[in-house]
């Protein structure tokens, strides 16, 4: 089972557990040991250090998450992380927005709902409408 901190939501169809996470429960998970970075955005990496107090390497890595994996999807507001990138103006806690996701499993995706067909038919200009 791996954990991973995570910008972008994962490709892999899955089932998932989501919990929203607070400032103080997504700084508590991010102190646990083994955590890999899977953040590639280093105004993202500066701003965790400063505002959520964790280190984190910038990884341009890509990987799937399996059965078991907890991943940390962190994001901030394009404005919020904006004034962090130009004027260093760190994110206070309720400017992060954290979720906890496990992968519940990952060989039983939900399947894609089934599409229908539509029929195109001309409509004649002789008919009356009904």
């Amino acid at each position: 089972m791996g954990r991973f901190v995570i910008e972008h939501l994962p490709r892999l169809a899955a089932r998932y557990q989501v919990v929203p996470l607070d400032y103080s429960q997504a700084r508590s998970w991010l102190q646990q040991p083994e955590i890999v970075s899977l953040v590639r955005t280093t105004e993202l990496i500066s701003a965790i250090e400063a505002g959520l107090g964790v280190s984190l390497v910038q990884s341009e890595a890509s990987i799937a998450l399996r059965d078991g994996d907890e991943a940390v999807l962190i994001g901030l507001s394009f404005g919020v992380l904006l004034a962090w990138a130009e004027g260093k103006i760190a994110p206070l806690a309720e400017d992060w927005r954290c979720l906890s996701l496990i992968v519940q499993n990952s060989s039983a995706a939900p399947s894609a709902p089934a599409l229908e067909a539509a029929v195109v038919e001309p409509i004649s200009s002789n008919e009356e409408p009904a």
